[in-house]
């Protein structure tokens, strides 16, 4: 679809005035990837499970394909490999040969079960399915099976992981005692993202469930070891334990269904807060850790934040006024724009994928705090995106690796976050959550800029958009 032309991708229709508009009916270069991609992401954070896509071959190979390539890691997703003839007859046969075929070769605690476009739109009933198929295998020392409907042609990889985590709470979790612990849902973070919101919490001296947690799991250490399941992450007695916390916090407002199901069964408090980026919304997520706990905000958060104080204040003069495109994830768009807001920056043009009222409700807010009105897309792609550029420029570009093409042609430069990063190495280790993800983010973003927009003794080189050569910025962008 990338290499279609702008009039061939329109259609025309008369409007009911008579007049002639131009309506775009296909998505190109999209900001979004499928549901079963967040669902599978999900359940990478998960100890000794193993993900399960009851669809076509193809799906779960581009499933491990843009998994193992942004996270550099083996990655485990067995197939239902469903084919013509299923479609016509049902998939029942096949996903109870893969539930089989996997519970006596893998041996997983778990099996998440995740339908496709093509599983829910013949119908196949995969609960049911899985029910028979225990029902058969009755006395036998079977794992367990989570069903998760992930429908590929509706919502997004968010509401994919948003899923999973509804679907984990709600078959685990068991009140019992009390734990005086914090439940976090983390959404599509990075493996550093989420060591960060990790040791936050220590130096809190918070104990914590995360769902989930995939620091260990995709950022793994050398090892001689067969492709097998993870050894790491969130255990299924940390599911079932879920109900005994006192707070679930969500780190991303689209990602709190499991909050809510937590609070309206088990009465664990539901807090919804913005990604923890930057002062302002890392602030928020410190004092919603400290009022659910009754706890007071320790030294050690509070020199963290001096720190980042600290930063913004060195890089302001480098930063300042610099105008900002931001495409990707709603929470990750808006958390970046207020973080760049705070940098001294003008967030200038944002693009997302999907249209969500808890977007606009931010973007207000956002709004009033900067006191203009920037150029928001809401389930647009990367053509529209693309587009805007070309009458508003910006000095800089955040987002996934699929805008490097874009950043290529205004000669501009691309600082790489979100999903996928392909083109580079690390992106597990890419941190910008907390007051020390987000010092880590200054710097580099800020280090950026000085290569791309100063000389060699860090004065500004004017006119950088006319001088610079096409040649030099191949070369820059191999190295930044």
């Amino acid at each position: 679809m990338n290499n279609l032309k702008y009039d061939e991708i329109k259609i025309r229709e008369n409007s009911m005035d008579g007049e002639c508009h131009d309506k775009e009916f296909v998505v190109v270069n999209p900001t979004r990837m499928c549901q079963p991609m967040g669902a599978v992401q999900a359940m990478m954070g998960l100890k000794n499970v193993m993900p399960l896509i009851h669809g076509s071959q193809g799906c779960a190979t581009y499933m491990r394909f843009q998994l193992i390539r942004h996270f550099r890691e083996p990655i485990e997703v067995a197939s239902t490999s469903l084919n013509e003839k299923t479609v016509i007859y049902g998939g029942e046969m096949n996903l109870l040969k893969a539930l089989k075929n996997i519970s006596e070769k893998q041996n997983p605690e778990m099996i998440g079960v995740m339908s496709s476009c093509l599983t829910e739109t013949i119908g196949d009933d995969v609960e049911g399915i899985i029910r028979k198929f225990e029902d058969v295998n009755i006395g036998e020392d079977l794992p367990a099976m989570v069903s998760i409907p992930t429908p590929s042609y509706a919502g997004s990889h968010v509401e994919g992981y948003d899923k999973a985590i509804l679907s984990l709470v709600e078959y685990f979790a068991r009140k019992s005692v009390p734990n005086n612990k914090i439940n976090i849902i983390l959404g599509n973070l990075s493996p550093s993202n989420v060591v960060e919101i990790k040791e936050m919490m220590n130096d809190l001296n918070v104990g914590s469930i995360l769902l989930t947690d995939t620091s260990e799991n995709l950022d793994a250490p050398l090892s001689e070891e067969t492709l097998e399941l993870h050894k790491f992450g969130t255990s299924l007695e940390e599911l079932e334990d879920t109900a005994n916390s006192n707070a679930t916090i969500s780190v991303t407002k689209h990602n709190d269904s499991g909050a809510k199901y937590l609070e309206k069964i088990f009465d664990v408090k539901a807090i919804s807060g913005l990604m923890p980026v930057g002062l302002r919304n890392t602030d928020i997520f410190i004092n919603n850790v400290c009022n659910a706990m009754g706890i007071d905000i320790p030294d050690k958060i509070i020199r963290d934040r001096g720190r980042l104080s600290d930063v913004l204040v060195d890089a302001h003069a480098y930063n300042y006024r610099r105008k900002v495109a931001i495409f990707g994830d709603v929470d990750m768009v808006i958390a970046m724009a207020r973080f760049t807001y705070e940098m001294g920056m003008i967030p200038k043009i944002f693009c997302v994928g999907s249209e969500s009222s808890r977007f606009k409700e931010d973007l207000n807010e956002l709004d009033e705090d900067m006191g203009y009105k920037p150029i928001a897309l809401e389930n647009k792609d990367l053509h529209d995106f693309e587009k805007v550029l070309e009458d508003n420029p910006v000095d800089i570009i955040i987002g996934n690796s699929y805008g490097a093409s874009i950043a290529d042609k205004f000669r501009i430069p691309l600082f790489r976050v979100g999903f996928p990063i392909f083109d580079r190495i690390g992106a597990q280790r890419i941190s910008f959550i907390g007051y020390n993800g987000g010092i880590n983010f200054v710097d580099a973003i800020t280090n950026m800029i000085l290569d791309f927009y100063y000389d060699e003794e860090g004065y500004k080189v004017e006119n950088k958009e006319l001088s610079f050569d096409p040649q030099g910025f191949d070369e820059f962008l191999l190295e930044s």
